[in-house]
């Protein structure tokens, strides 16, 4: 399968004209991947741009604000100890963070926080200012964190390309045209990877990294294996979901003359948003008071165990 560059897509070239980049909302896009990050100076405000949407679902969604505002109502008495951890090179990862993050005020860490700018050191040597209300503009600041999505962008994609070639090129392009976009605030949480910071603000962490989450779990410092496979095996998950598409697409004829083309089908976008909305609230409900900041391959693991896939 041919894929251009930032094409939206995974497939045939002939679906890059459905890849529609909207500017300066979250609203109206189509993209399957992953390719837009950069958010720095609140820069590059696209539909495609998961931090940036990341970011408008963190200040607009009151369920996920409330969360990480919490630790406004029970500061922490010490510094924060960070997930930083040191590279097989040599070095910190990430070299521009810190060992350990300075007791916060309130307002430190909010979404459009820090009311006034704070002053870092970081591994790299560096003295950096994070400017007032730039949090989450960059995965250092307040703290470590992820633009994660909740259908992880690279699970969706290789279930699709599981299919033959046809059906997986209807399958795109029915999508684009429906106007899903896997970067959609609604399928967007910002999380810590500090495993403090994830225990004071009753969050998951995005990443196991090397804090010790159970004997049973290897550890992890670039992915989330067993959650993803959670997202397909749940009820009503990616494997239902595709199924249900597949059994569409397997039906689809080109018109008369139009034997080159691609067919067109309808496919209902709804079913992945849902999992979305599903996904945010075991999210939610996986962070308790007094926990110790679990991965999402723990909680994973639990719910995989719970309903008889692992």
């Amino acid at each position: 399968m041919s894929k251009s560059k930032d094409s939206g897509h995974f497939g045939d070239a002939k679906l890059d004209t459905l890849h529609d980049i909207q500017k300066n909302t979250t609203e109206g896009g189509a993209c399957l991947t992953g390719h837009s990050a950069d958010f720095k100076d609140f820069k590059n405000k696209v539909s495609c741009n998961y931090r940036y949407q990341g970011h408008e679902q963190a200040d607009s969604n009151g369920d996920i604000k409330s969360r990480l505002h919490s630790y406004n109502d029970n500061l922490p008495e010490r510094r924060i100890e960070t997930s930083a951890y040191q590279a097989k090179k040599g070095g910190m990862t990430p070299d521009r963070y810190c060992a350990h993050l300075a007791i916060p005020e309130p307002g430190d860490w909010d979404v459009r926080g820090p009311l006034k700018s704070v002053r870092r050191r970081t591994f790299d040597k560096s003295k950096v200012r994070i400017p007032a209300g730039y949090n989450f503009t960059q995965d250092t600041w307040p703290y470590w964190n992820n633009a994660h999505h909740l259908i992880p962008k690279g699970t969706l994609e290789k279930k699709i390309l599981e299919q033959e070639y046809k059906v997986s090129n209807i399958m795109q392009k029915a999508l684009l045209k429906a106007k899903y976009n896997v970067n959609h605030k609604r399928n967007m949480l910002m999380i810590p990877q500090d495993r403090e910071v994830a225990a004071l603000l009753n969050l998951p962490r995005h990443i196991q990294l090397k804090d010790d989450d159970a004997p049973s779990l290897a550890a992890s410092c670039t992915d989330h294996p067993i959650y993803s496979a959670m997202v397909k095996e749940v009820e009503m998950g990616l494997n239902k979901i595709i199924d249900d598409y597949k059994s569409i697409c397997d039906g689809a004829k080109p018109k008369p003359g139009e034997e080159h083309e691609i067919p067109d089908v309808d496919l209902d976008k709804s079913k992945l948003e849902d999992l979305s909305e599903l996904l945010l609230q075991m999210h939610l409900n996986w962070g308790k008071p007094g926990g110790t900041g679990p991965s999402l391959d723990k909680k994973a693991t639990q719910v995989l165990k719970k309903i008889g896939r692992l």
